[in-house]
């Protein structure tokens, strides 16, 4: 009820009144969620992953793990939610859900016995106070590259606020539960977890913690080697001397570090390597990332949640490898958002790409047209011949599939596993880009 006044509120209020009156805004509507359903947080061992891209195959994988060594567990990521094994589609578009939503979740977790909850952690909830009152056990750092930046207006903002999830794991409660293993109380562990091939890796690895652990492909504590990307991930982890064979069915040599993630997290929760193991064995591929939606007269079409140009980087390179053909692109960039990184989308796809098709993606209060001529801008620094500019998504997709011929792939980044689009401002549109491209291609 509150959070409804305080919404109506908003709406009465001048916007540069409620501007400087947001964070206020935000903290009350925080604490009073956190209040009614009795900080929940409290009564689960919390795990928070956090970084720019991997975010939510990483939670997955966690989840699985956990699951399969006999955890109740519950949770919330970009593309889904899930409570003690009951799970559904995460509708709302948001990684970080609101200030009510996810204490209420959390409780629910808490009623099902959940002793575990996985969150995926997005730097604007983290400055917007939603996960405000949730004392974090373990904190997952990714990796950081340009993102955001209309909000956080430097990367040195991003990253300082994506830093507060580690900074939780010195101030929040601490926490006591039976432990499965010794069958005693013990007082839960703060664990930092951190990519030590990331720039930003110091920084993160700085924060105090109890346990503190880095993973990656070269120097840190647990690192892969041996690795086999064809069809299936199949690579070693080592740990402490000793080798542990991994084999997963995601591909990309990305999902690697995704995977060290995990497993680190794994480790961290005692957990025999053996059964974390079969934990990322069960982890099918992540709905919208990297998803293969179907195959036909020998094109493959792929769906991923890309949009940032590192992402494409990852992604473009990964997708070159499966192509005998041509590697077709369709994407655009989401209105109200960082526009120094629109070229940048443009440059990376016609710089990894053979035919490039630029279109409407998520316009919010922004022309699209306009968000479409400043990504083009990038594409003609490397090669305006290859853009092709379609302002009706479907009919872009439409194209693409027109112009493929067998040993091509085609790949439609931005919206992933989304459910609709944002257009002119507030209004939402349904939309679900994998069924969209099976019916055009029918």
């Amino acid at each position: 009820m509150l959070e409804k006044i305080l919404n109506i509120g908003r709406k009465l209020v001048p916007r540069n009144v409620f501007r400087f009156f947001q964070p206020a805004y935000h903290f009350v509507l925080a604490f009073t969620g956190n209040l009614v359903y009795r900080f929940p947080g409290r009564k689960l061992k919390v795990i928070g992953v956090t970084g720019t891209n991997g975010k939510s195959t990483t939670v997955e994988l966690i989840n699985s793990i956990l699951k399969e060594s006999q955890f109740k567990t519950g949770m919330i990521s970009t593309v889904a939610i899930e409570i003690a094994g009951n799970r559904t589609d995460n509708i709302t578009n948001r990684t970080t859900l609101g200030r009510w939503q996810t204490p209420k979740l959390l409780r629910q977790m808490v009623r099902q016995n959940c002793e575990c909850a996985v969150l995926e952690v997005a730097s604007e909830g983290i400055a917007w106070y939603r996960v405000w009152g949730i004392p974090f056990d373990v904190a997952v750092f990714t990796n950081l590259s340009p993102e955001h930046l209309n909000f956080h207006k430097n990367m040195a903002n991003y990253r300082n606020t994506k830093g507060k999830l580690f900074l939780n794991l010195s101030f929040s409660k601490r926490k006591n539960f039976d432990d499965k293993l010794t069958k005693t109380r013990e007082q839960v562990k703060k664990i930092s977890i951190v990519n030590a091939d990331d720039r930003e890796a110091s920084y993160f690895a700085a924060f105090p913690a109890d346990i503190q652990l880095t993973y990656g492909l070269k120097k840190a504590d647990i690192n892969a080697t041996n690795i086999n990307p064809e069809r299936q991930l199949n690579f070693d982890v080592n740990y402490l001397g000793k080798k542990y064979p991994i084999s997963s069915p995601l591909f990309a040599e990305f999902n690697v570090y995704n995977i060290l993630a995990a497993w680190a997290v794994g480790i961290s929760q005692q957990i025999d390597p053996k059964i974390i193991a079969k934990g990322i064995k069960n982890v099918e591929l992540v709905k919208g990332r990297m998803q293969k939606v179907s195959e036909s007269n020998g094109v493959s079409y792929f769906l991923d949640y890309a949009v940032t140009p590192d992402a494409f980087e990852l992604l473009f390179n990964e997708l070159r490898k499966l192509t005998k053909g041509k590697l077709i692109a369709v994407f655009g960039a989401t209105g109200d958002r960082d526009r120094d990184k629109r070229p940048k989308l443009g440059e990376v796809a016609a710089r990894l790409c053979d035919e490039v098709i630029i279109t409407d993606e998520e316009p919010y209060g922004e022309d699209p047209q306009k968000i479409i001529n400043e990504v083009a801008t990038g594409v003609g620094k490397v090669n305006s011949k290859k853009v092709i500019k379609i302002l009706d998504r479907k009919k872009a997709l439409q194209k693409a599939i027109a112009m493929a011929k067998s040993g091509d792939v085609v790949v439609a980044t931005g919206l992933g596993h989304q459910k609709y689009r944002n257009i002119g401002g507030n209004r939402k549109i349904t939309w679900d880009e994998a069924e969209i491209i099976k019916k055009l291609l029918k």
